[in-house]
């Protein structure tokens, strides 16, 4: 069997807002399938019901998608004014998950807000915007049209994993994010910068079989640039390795 890759999904409302949805893009998916995986939708429940446990004996590796800003209390501050309205039934789910998959040293990618979600579940900060950093670009989020619109360079660091596995110094980018990394979470190292600003880009837990998380959307730019297609190689090749 394939490697079985759990991709964390989001709420929707439909439109006539009488149902909702649990969402993930088919980004996500494709990418997961084009590396070699067996991608699995996970719902988002309430932390006591034990779907979290099952969650992890299910998969053999997870995905911390994109999507909304984390709820400042998670990291001990109170909401700015710039801070969107959290999902906080997201929240919840997402940060015990990536906290019972750090305990269990599951193989781990995120993206985006799930970079975000891996920093404040381990113990680190967040920038509520762009603006509360002086001197930082507001280049970070592309448009809605522009989303697979590479928008500005990142600088991958020497000696990192993220280094070995995309094997280039620099790439250009798409990103849809106002929130970034203030303080690293304990364990964690950067991997990657914004060649413009130089905020923080990409981490990763080096003494862990594989936690590597980008800010930037790789699953946007999987079927046309192989450097971010090996990012969800390398995942699916360390979850493999791992499993039970």
């Amino acid at each position: 069997m394939r490697p079985r890759i759990g991709i964390t999904s989001w709420l929707r409302d439909d439109s006539d807002r009488l149902e909702r949805w649990a969402a993930v893009r088919e980004t996500y998916v494709g990418a997961i399938r084009t590396a070699g995986g067996l991608p699995m939708i996970l719902p988002i429940a309430d932390d006591d019901s034990g779907v979290i446990t099952d969650c992890l004996a299910a998969v053999d590796g997870l995905v911390f998608t994109g999507g909304g800003d984390v709820a400042p209390a998670y990291y001990g501050q109170s909401p700015d004014e710039r801070c969107h309205e959290p999902d906080r039934q997201r929240d919840l789910f997402e940060i015990n998950l990536a906290r019972a998959a750090l305990a269990r040293r599951t193989a781990v990618l995120g993206i985006c807000r799930g970079l975000q979600v891996l920093n404040v579940a381990a113990g680190g900060t967040l920038y509520q915007d762009i603006g509360c950093r002086p001197g930082t670009s507001l280049l970070h989020a592309a448009r809605g049209e522009d989303r697979r619109k590479l928008i500005h360079a990142v600088r991958v660091l020497p000696g990192t994993r993220l280094h070995a596995i995309m094997g280039v110094a620099e790439s250009l980018v798409t990103s849809t994010h106002h929130q970034f990394v203030k303080d690293l979470a304990p364990g964690f190292r950067v991997t990657a910068e914004s060649v413009e600003d130089g905020i923080v880009e990409g981490l990763e837990q080096p003494d862990r079989p594989f936690l590597v998380a980008v800010q930037w959307h790789p699953e946007r730019m999987y079927q046309d640039h192989p450097e971010h297609l090996a990012l969800f190689q390398a995942l699916i090749a360390s979850a493999e390795q791992t499993r039970g």
